[in-house]
């Protein structure tokens, strides 16, 4: 409950280990001292808080191919990195039979800097297992059977299943045991063409795949998978005979192509899929079923170059492919260039003399992603704009970002400096003859108005300001006596100056505790009208949302009421401001 005194602010809670909270989506607070030589330790324990003694563990940097580490956990699960260059790493640890605590499915991934103590959770992950058999009740030997995640509790988001044990034959008995698996809601299917990167031809590869218990795609069964727990899925195998959808990738030279078969409804777990080998006529996909489906090819245009870990791609346009009794033939797929951002980060210092001596962001430990307007049509090809989200800045700021589908995009830098904040993004640059004034009406407000990209467009005129400055809030909510405590309220920081009216890294949103504490990082200094919102209205409760383009209006009713209510606040340079009370009126 909220208290009618004042707080100290409470340690931030941090969306991953970038984001202040699932509104406040800024870089944290961070130790101004200078980071370790190179060093990442931590440990690994299981769900009791056990240590997990002979673990691997896996520390891989972003944006780089070849220097990835790993180690395993002594006795007491602690674990040791040395002779690590500088930039940010992916922290990860695997033992068999384990998985590590799943985060939630929109959360940041938990980035990691040299100097960093990691604490890793390993649950003990699910089984799914069962019998095979034919039409006779006789067990099948040797067939693959290969188990789906499809959501999470109540999620019911169709997603690729990412890492895990794959598939797995059936032994003599016709049994089958999937084990590590991931918490969730699982699919379980046999038979049919098993993934472009089998190898091992299997007599059921031209087969629709049986879901169990003996059913299609459509009306397959769903299985709850635990930590810890044995689930069990029989499938009595249907043998039915797929369908061919054949044709070919007219590709550059003697490069290869990936083909990929989706249906319909949204779902991104690939009906069928194959590989066009460089110099071969054509491709086939077997074991299709009748029903509507996408198809579309990618092409790998050119390999990673040095410190990248993201090639080139082409994706060829989407057919649709109705598969009705009958193979299919003639399809013909041409590949074309994906779309490229790219620019550079500025660092702008402060002249104030209480920023003097602070650290500065490296760029080596600085990362830029991007997000698609969710209201943009979503293509059909969901993986590929990801390929390169999210990228590492190379050491004079500059950035690339590949392999992007035509689209509205938002840019989202992460960094780790206390006392610096995102100034600006813009596109665009005027000529040199222009004075200074029309150079900069010349650029365009990426931040308040996105980025558009057409297909196959390349731009290159993205500058993304990051100043010296940044200011900090922490206090809380006092509700006068005989006042009920408000539910859930946001916090909100709007810009007070007029001229800063339309700037929509100016506008803040945070999440208050049930004690009533709030915080701010990463404020650019100012004057800002505070306030708060009892009853927010939903398309501005993010930070995301509140610095939507189409999100204009709500920013004006919003600022209008803040300074209806008139708490203000003034933010030095480099200020950090605490005890900060803030009240319901």
């Amino acid at each position: 409950m909220f208290k009618n005194t004042s707080f100290l602010a409470a340690v931030v809670i941090l969306l991953g280990s970038i984001c202040f909270s699932t509104h406040a989506q800024e870089p944290p607070r961070v130790a101004e001292s200078e980071p370790s030589n190179g060093v990442i330790t931590g440990r690994v324990v299981n769900e009791r808080g056990e240590p997990m003694a002979g673990a691997t563990v896996y520390v891989r940097p972003i944006g780089a191919m070849a220097s990835s580490r790993n180690t395993t956990t002594d006795t007491e699960g602690n674990f040791r990195v040395t002779s690590l260059e500088p930039a940010l790493y992916l922290v990860t640890s695997y033992s068999p039979a384990y998985v590590l605590l799943p985060q939630e499915p929109d959360a940041s991934p938990n980035y990691y800097r040299i100097g960093d103590s990691v604490r890793l959770e390993l649950i003990r992950g699910g089984v799914l297992t069962g019998t095979v058999t034919n039409a006779a009740g006789e067990p099948i030997v040797g067939i693959r059977v290969r188990a789906l995640r499809i959501g999470e509790g109540a999620d019911r988001t169709p997603r690729l299943f990412s890492g895990g044990p794959g598939d797995r034959p059936t032994d003599d008995r016709g049994i089958y045991r999937i084990y590590g698996l991931p918490p969730g809601t699982y699919v379980v299917s046999a038979g049919g063409p098993g993934s472009p990167q089998t190898m091992q031809m299997n007599p059921f590869e031209t087969d629709v795949p049986t879901y169990s218990p003996s059913a299609t795609r459509d009306n397959a069964a769903e299985y709850s998978v635990r930590s810890g727990e044995e689930t069990i899925a029989d499938i009595r195998y249907r043998s039915d005979p797929g369908r061919t959808v054949s044709g070919v990738v007219r590709v550059a030279g003697q490069n290869g192509a990936g083909v990929t078969l989706f249906g319909t409804d949204g779902s991104y777990i690939p009906a069928a899929s194959t590989f066009q080998m460089p110099g071969a006529r054509g491709f086939a996909l077997t074991g299709v079923g009748d029903g509507e489906y996408n198809v579309y090819a990618q092409e790998m245009i050119s390999p990673p170059g040095p410190g990248s870990a993201t090639p080139d791609f082409s994706i060829s346009e989407v057919k649709r492919v109705s598969v009705k009794g009958a193979d299919i033939t003639g399809i013909e797929l041409t590949p074309r260039p994906l779309s490229v951002l790219s620019g550079v980060v500025e660092l702008e210092p402060s002249k104030a003399p209480e920023c003097q001596g602070k650290r500065k962001p490296e760029f080596a430990e600085m990362l830029i992603e991007i997000q698609r307007n969710q209201k943009d049509p979503d293509p059909p090809i969901v993986m590929m704009r990801l390929t390169s989200n999210p990228l590492s800045v190379d050491s004079k700021g500059g950035f690339k970002i590949r392999n992007l589908m035509p689209g509205r995009y938002r840019f989202n830098p992460r960094f780790f400096a206390r006392y610096w904040y995102l100034q600006s993004i813009t596109t665009g640059s005027a000529p040199a003859t222009t004075t200074a004034k029309t150079a900069t009406a010349a650029k365009t407000d990426a931040a308040a108005n996105w980025t558009t990209i057409r297909s196959g467009e390349q731009l290159s005129n993205i500058t993304i300001t990051i100043a010296q400055g940044a200011a900090s809030i922490r206090g809380n909510i006092t509700v006068a006596e005989g006042v009920a405590n408000p539910v859930m309220p946001l916090v909100y920081l709007v810009p007070a100056e007029r001229e800063k009216a339309d700037d929509v890294l100016r506008y803040f949103v945070a999440d208050v505790s049930h004690e009533g504490i709030f915080g701010f990082n990463s404020l650019p200094p100012g004057r800002y009208w505070a306030l708060v919102q009892t009853a927010p209205a939903p398309e501005i409760a993010t930070l995301v949302k509140l610095r939507l383009p189409e999100s204009a209006e709500a920013r004006l009713k919003l600022r209008r009421a803040a300074e209806a209510q008139k708490s203000s606040v003034e933010l030095k340079p480099c200020q950090a401001l605490v005890d900060y009370l803030l009240p319901v009126k």
